[in-house]
């Protein structure tokens, strides 16, 4: 750390190290130890619930106390509805109270299997057993089996106990790995197609709207070279994901969703994947196109060469505003759980010149996204990140980190900017869109937007100018 950045946070114990330090240093939650307690803010049930709102018509079953469902039923209808566009997801629950839990809950689960079968009517139904349901011992897979003789749908299992698996990043690893049991061995392998995997929230690839998402642009690119998108997992209804192996090769987006699917998918069914993830920024994203063309045997330059000379005078304007500013990349400000997004912008930020410094990541969290740090320091991006004690939902102050205004530009994550008058770069799914391009930033379009969004934001912070609610909510005015 440069001498005339030191912060005001060292006294309590707060350090600048790199990922891998941090990564490596950080022990095991138990409940003596350095961190005591949960490894990961999010409840499992909700991570599992919320992967499968993604797939259309569908009933999810909370086989569990009707608190449990009301809970996550909060989450999708105010996180999900709200920023998402997701289908309203139906979850009944078996309303398991104080005496099923004595007696055991399996016969409400097959009674309450059939009801919603016969009251539905939906292609598939997903269980999702909760802490209580787990700890008695529910036997579920029979209760399903048994179900199954008199239900039409099909019916699948996802484990929610949130006790099972506390870290974050372990509790999307094994909910990603049971879409991989919803699908069928191939018939055929279709030549020249790609499956997205790990493509989480956005996922509904509307090319006419003027605020696409990840995969309309991640479509654009695979198309740009030749090929042609099978799947994008997770959404679609059964018979879209249950088809999945057909295609010919796995690339994938998010790397906590994607990689280990695409893992349990070349296992089971022998389909190859690409390991690059979540391509922002000029170089990541030609790795990403060139990879995947290289497998198929395609040859991306000249698409990827026109691309590129269309980035490029926005590139050189961006690059020329931020030379010799810090990049304070935010990783999650309400939840401390954002990690993959922040580190892939991190590294096209690099690629501009900036120093780049992440910040408001409790240790634990890096802890239960290992997954996404070990992509990224394998890939060879191991930037500097603000080590310490973090308590939970008190976000750091970025006054307290030592940087002056004018020295750096402040990279916002999810839902509750810091406050400052410095410039302020909006990079939020909630809280931004820009015409054009997608949501999370990836790609040539998603790239080119955080450009954009640079240079108005230094621009604007020169100027003393701040952008209208028109602009706010509907990108360039």
């Amino acid at each position: 750390m440069k001498e005339t950045h030191k912060n005001n946070l060292e006294n309590q114990g707060y350090n600048w190290v790199k990922v891998s330090q941090m990564l490596e240093n950080t022990p095991v939650s138990d409940c003596e130890g350095k961190y005591p307690g949960y490894a990961g803010l999010w409840c499992k049930l909700i991570m599992a619930v919320t992967s499968y709102g993604m797939m259309k018509n569908t009933v999810a079953v909370i086989h569990g106390p009707t608190n449990c469902a009301w809970a996550v039923r909060n989450f999708c209808l105010t996180n999900y509805s709200l920023y998402y566009g997701n289908p309203f997801l139906h979850m009944p629950s078996t309303d398991i109270d104080q005496n099923d839990v004595i007696s055991g809950g399996t016969n409400k689960l097959i009674r309450t299997l059939k009801e919603v079968d016969r009251d539905y009517k939906s292609e598939h139904i997903c269980v999702f057993d909760t802490c209580s349901t787990a700890l008695i011992g529910d036997d579920i897979e029979t209760a399903i089996k048994t179900a199954q003789k008199d239900c039409i749908a099909k019916i699948d299992y996802i484990s929610g106990a949130g006790f099972t698996a506390p870290a974050l990043g372990k509790s999307i690893e094994e909910t990603a790995l049971r879409y991989a049991e919803m699908m069928e061995p191939p018939a055929e392998i279709i030549p020249d197609t790609v499956n997205i995997l790990g493509q989480y929230k956005e996922q509904k690839r509307c090319k006419k709207s003027k605020y696409p998402d990840d995969g309309s642009e991640l479509e654009r690119l695979i198309e740009g070279i030749g090929l042609k998108v099978h799947r994008v997992l997770i959404s679609g209804n059964y018979d879209y994901v249950k088809t999945a192996p057909q295609a010919s090769v796995n690339i994938i987006s998010c790397p906590t969703w994607g990689i280990p699917l695409a893992k349990k998918m070349q296992e089971k069914f022998k389909t190859p994947y690409i390991n690059q993830a979540i391509p922002i920024g000029i170089d990541p994203t030609r790795k990403w196109l060139s990879e995947l063309a290289k497998f198929t045997g395609k040859n991306p330059d000249a698409f990827i060469e026109k691309e590129v000379q269309e980035l490029m005078p926005m590139f050189e304007k961006a690059k020329s505003l931020v030379q010799g500013k810090v990049a304070l990349m935010e990783c999650g400000r309400n939840s401390q759980t954002a990690f993959a997004r922040p580190m892939a912008m991190a590294r096209a930020l690099e690629e501009l010149g900036m120093e780049v410094r992440l910040f408001g990541l409790h240790p634990m969290e890096l802890k239960a996204k290992t997954m996404d740090a070990e992509y990224f320091i394998n890939e060879g991006f191991d930037p500097l990140i603000l080590n310490g004690v973090y308590p939970y939902q008190q976000p750091i102050n970025i006054k307290d980190l030592g940087f002056k205004e004018g020295e750096y530009l402040y990279f916002t994550q999810d839902v509750f900017p810091a406050p400052g008058d410095g410039s302020r770069v909006e990079t939020s799914v909630h809280l931004r869109r820009t015409k054009g391009a997608p949501g999370r930033g990836v790609g040539f379009r998603g790239t080119k937007a955080l450009y954009e969004s640079i240079i108005e934001a230094v621009i604007m912070a020169e100027n003393k100018v701040h952008p209208t609610l028109y602009d706010r909510v509907h990108g360039r005015g």
